[in-house]
């Protein structure tokens, strides 16, 4: 009987033992076979990283929608996608952040990269303008400079939401809530009378600021490269580059001593 006991204690312990043992082999295995997925999903998508990355400076340099079946560094890869080239305006445009003087050129006509002319100007109505401060300044201030369509007459004017910073304001920036392309903006002023206008200039004059321009059929400001590449086991990398037209610097119209 004490026999038979030990016995029994013993295949316990051996089938405890074996479990054990193929638990911590099953656990190698999984985990061997996890990081082998892991790494090769990385490997798949930096192919495709490269791939779109590739395929995004073809389309800038050639202006042009590329494919990447046509660049031959991929020709046999099975790596499939391409990029395009996007000259779109819309109804909204955000710029990036600009540092305290600092300006940006706002396109109100068809822009021609090729041959630097411009063309067909905005007849949209009133422009909506927004800006948005990043700073400790609650009071932005703007220099508007527009530059006449046939003429290239200039004409300065300055949109200010506090008194206390110009005491001739052209142009008052009132409070605002509003969101414009997904950015939510503190201040918006109207500017009407624009339509012979070619370009509109603006030049941050306090804060770091953001700016939002709204309006029917705005022109486009500059090109989106939208590039997509996929593998062959199905791994997909997207990237969307925004190219501005050229931008005149702020130095050009602002006299220093």
């Amino acid at each position: 009987m004490k026999k038979a006991k030990q016995k029994g204690q013993i295949l316990l312990i051996t089938v405890m033992l074996l479990a054990t043992a193929i638990t911590v082999v099953m656990t190698i295995a999984f985990t061997s076979t996890t990081e082998t997925q892991m790494t090769k999903l990385e490997e798949e998508s930096q192919k495709a990283l490269a791939a779109a990355e590739a395929a995004l400076e073809a389309a800038i340099q050639a202006k042009a929608t590329v494919a990447l079946s046509s660049l031959p560094a991929f020709d046999g890869t099975g790596i499939t996608g391409q990029a395009d080239v996007i000259e779109r305006g819309g109804d909204e445009f955000v710029t990036p952040l600009l540092q305290r003087g600092e300006q940006y050129m706002f396109y109100l006509t068809d822009y021609d990269q090729e041959t630097n002319t411009f063309s067909n100007p905005w007849s949209g109505g009133n422009l909506e303008l927004f800006v948005q401060t990043e700073g400790e300044s609650t009071c932005p201030a703007l220099e508007l400079t527009f530059i006449a369509d046939t003429t290239n007459a200039l004409t300065r004017h300055v949109a200010n939401s506090c008194d206390t910073i110009f005491s001739y304001p052209d142009t008052t920036l009132t409070p605002t809530g509003e969101t414009v392309k997904g950015v939510e903006f503190g201040y918006k002023t109207i500017l009407s009378g624009i339509s012979l206008q070619k370009i509109l200039l603006v030049r941050v004059v306090n804060s770091p600021s953001r700016l939002g321009f709204k309006g029917a059929a705005l022109k486009p400001q500059g090109r989106t490269i939208s590039s997509e590449a996929k593998t062959t086991s199905g791994v997909t990398k997207k990237i969307e580059l925004f190219q501005s037209y050229p931008q005149i610097p702020a130095d050009f119209f602002v006299t220093t001593f």
